[in-house]
This record gives C-alpha cells, sequence and structure tokens, in this order.
C-alpha cells in the first residue's frame, strides 16, 4: 500500500487514467441503483393499481356506453371519463398517472446514463490500453478467473485475492459490512467493476493470463 490513500495531484499518465475508469465506476453503480429503484417504483404502481381494481375501494367508472347508448352521456364523455368515479377516485386517479410517467421517464433518462457512462469507461479504458509506459508493478493472473470474480464477487474483494494483496481482506470486510452499510457496498462494487471491465480488454496470453498493473490507491 501507498503512503498516501489517493493519486498524488497532478499525476498523469496510465494511474491518472485508472482513477477516472474508478470514478466512472462508482457513478455507473449509483446510476444502476437509480435504474433499479425506478423500475421497481413502476412495478409498485402496477400493483397498486391492480389492488385497488380488484379490491373495489374505488367505484367504477362514473360514465359507461350505456349511458352513451341512451343519449344520457355523449361519447366524448366517455372516452375524457375518469376510470374512477367521485372525487377521490380522481385524485387517486391524477396521481397514479404521474407516478406512472415520472416513473417511466426517470427509469429510461437512468437506462440511459448507464449507456452513456459505459461508452466513457471504454474510450477511457482505450486510453489506458494506448499508454505505452511500461507497468510499475505488474502482477499476472488468469484473465477469466480476474473478471469473473470481479464482475460477480467483486464487491467483497475476491479478484484481488488472485492478486494477492493484502487489500482483499479490507474490500472483503467491506463488502460485509456493506450489506448493512450500502455505501461501503457500493465502493468496492463500483471499483472491482472497474477492474474486471478494464481487465476484459487486455490479450491474454497462451496459458490464458494477463498482467494487470498493482494500482495501490483507493480511487
Amino acid at each position: 500500500m501507498s503512503e498516501s490513500a489517493l493519486l498524488p495531484k497532478g499525476k498523469t499518465g496510465r494511474k491518472h487514467d485508472t482513477m477516472i475508469l474508478h470514478i466512472q465506476g462508482l457513478i455507473l453503480m449509483v446510476l444502476l441503483i437509480l435504474a433499479l429503484s425506478s423500475a421497481f417504483g413502476v412495478l409498485g404502481r402496477t400493483i397498486a393499481m391492480e389492488v385497488i381494481d380488484r379490491s373495489g375501494l374505488i367505484s367504477g367508472p362514473s360514465l359507461n356506453i350505456e349511458e352513451a347508448l341512451t343519449g344520457e352521456s355523449s361519447y366524448l364523455d366517455v372516452l375524457t371519463a375518469s376510470p374512477y368515479g367521485g372525487s377521490s377516485g380522481e385524485i387517486l386517479f391524477k396521481i397514479m398517472r404521474i407516478w406512472g410517467v415520472v416513473g417511466y421517464v426517470f427509469a429510461f433518462a437512468c437506462l440511459a446514463a448507464v449507456i452513456v457512462m459505459v461508452i466513457l469507461m471504454k474510450k477511457r479504458i482505450a486510453m489506458i490500453l494506448a499508454d505505452p509506459t511500461p507497468f510499475e508493478k505488474p502482477v499476472r493472473v488468469k484473465k477469466g478467473a480476474f473478471v469473473w470474480l470481479g464482475f460477480l464477487l467483486g464487491a467483497y474483494g475476491a479478484h484481488l485475492f488472485l492478486l494477492k494483496k493484502k487489500k482483499a481482506w479490507i474490500y472483503l470486510g467491506l463488502g460485509i459490512v456493506g450489506m448493512s452499510v450500502p455505501i461501503l457496498f457500493l465502493y468496492t462494487s463500483g471499483i472491482s467493476f472497474s477492474d474486471a471491465f478494464l481487465a476484459c480488454f487486455y490479450e491474454k496470453d497462451a496459458e490464458g493470463c494477463i498482467e494487470m498493473e498493482d494500482y495501490p490507491y483507493w480511487i
């Protein structure tokens, strides 16, 4: 481990790009959480509408086709009528509609932001790969194991054990505690996703191994 927890100011090159990649990974995790939350919100709204409809808590439409056929109401009134009768039903209907629109818009916005962030991460990885500077402390690992452990169990530092770093045990502790303190789990997940994503683009040798640079900083 370095004496400094953060990359020194003014540092450029591959380590600086790696720091930015890690930050992008953290942002990506936040966006994914927001996208998942919005998806559950849309699902909750759908379930709530179904429960209300089936429970009969709100009376049915105040206008129907029979009224239009008998001339009591026009077809325009029927088409524009709220599916819930009464003022309370009307308010509930509007709330549900707003909830639905906001939920879908937010979900698609988060999804678009996730796609943009992945593209930005890919561009940053291209800059890292193009850097001709030799690795300061290269570590040889199996590419497949590193990538899969990073994606699936990286929140618990599983891929770092392949690098034989003490930080792996710290990540394991942060991941376990992070099950109760989400921000810690978000941190380890974001950094690990970035490392695994980067490893995907390194060319493996005949033995299926790649060289990863030892990055001692926390971001």
